[in-house]
C-alpha cells in the first residue's frame, strides 16, 4: 500500500527561538468536512479535500498541544502550555474556556455523553454542557494520552511514569 499526498500545508511561523513551529495535535469531524490543527498558539481549520484554510482560531496564548472532535461533530476542544481549554462550537465561536494550574497535554470526548477530560501533569478534569463546574482530580505522575472506551464507560490515562491507569465514569 502506498500513500500519496492529497495536499500539504507548511506552517512557518518561528518561534523566539527561530525554530520552525511543530504541529503538536490534529483531529478531524466525525464526517470528515473539516481538519483542526494546533500549531503554534492557533487553532487553524481546513477544509480536508482541497486544504483551504477556513478559519485561524487565536484564543491561547501559548503552544496548543491538543485538539479533539466531540463524536457528533457538534463541539471541538483545544488546549495547551497556556493552561486552558476551550471549548468551540461548530461554528468555530469560543462558547467555554477553563484553566488548569499546568500546560494541557491531551483532550478527548466521551462518545456517549459528550464529557470532555482534559488532563495535564499533575491533575486531569470533565467537563460537561450539563455540569456548572469543571471537576479536577490530583495526579501523581504527567499524563501523556488519554482515551474512552466506545461505550463511554470508562476513561484510560498514560503516564509518563509508565503506568496505565483504567477509572469509570
Amino acid at each position: 500500500m502506498r500513500a500519496i499526498p492529497k495536499w500539504v500545508e507548511k506552517i512557518h511561523e518561528e518561534n523566539e527561538d527561530k525554530e520552525q513551529a511543530g504541529i503538536h495535535s490534529i483531529c478531524f469531524h466525525p464526517e470528515g468536512i473539516q481538519l483542526i490543527v494546533g500549531a503554534c498558539d492557533k487553532v487553524l481549520v481546513y477544509e480536508p479535500n482541497e486544504g483551504t484554510l477556513i478559519e485561524t482560531l487565536t484564543g491561547h496564548k501559548d503552544t496548543v498541544y491538543a485538539v479533539a472532535y466531540a463524536y457528533d461533530g457538534k463541539k471541538f476542544a483545544s488546549g495547551g502550555s497556556d493552561k486552558c481549554v476551550i471549548v468551540w462550537s461548530n461554528k468555530l465561536d469560543g462558547i467555554l474556556k477553563y484553566s488548569h494550574s499546568d500546560s494541557i497535554q491531551c483532550l478527548a470526548f466521551n462518545p456517549v455523553s459528550h464529557q470532555l477530560v482534559s488532563c495535564t501533569q499533575t491533575d486531569f478534569a470533565f467537563w460537561s454542557a450539563e455540569q456548572k463546574a469543571v471537576q479536577k482530580f490530583k495526579v501523581s505522575s504527567r499524563i501523556n494520552c488519554c482515551a474512552w472506551t466506545n461505550d463511554g464507560q470508562y476513561l484510560a490515562l498514560g503516564m509518563a511514569n509508565g503506568t496505565v491507569s483504567i477509572r469509570n465514569k
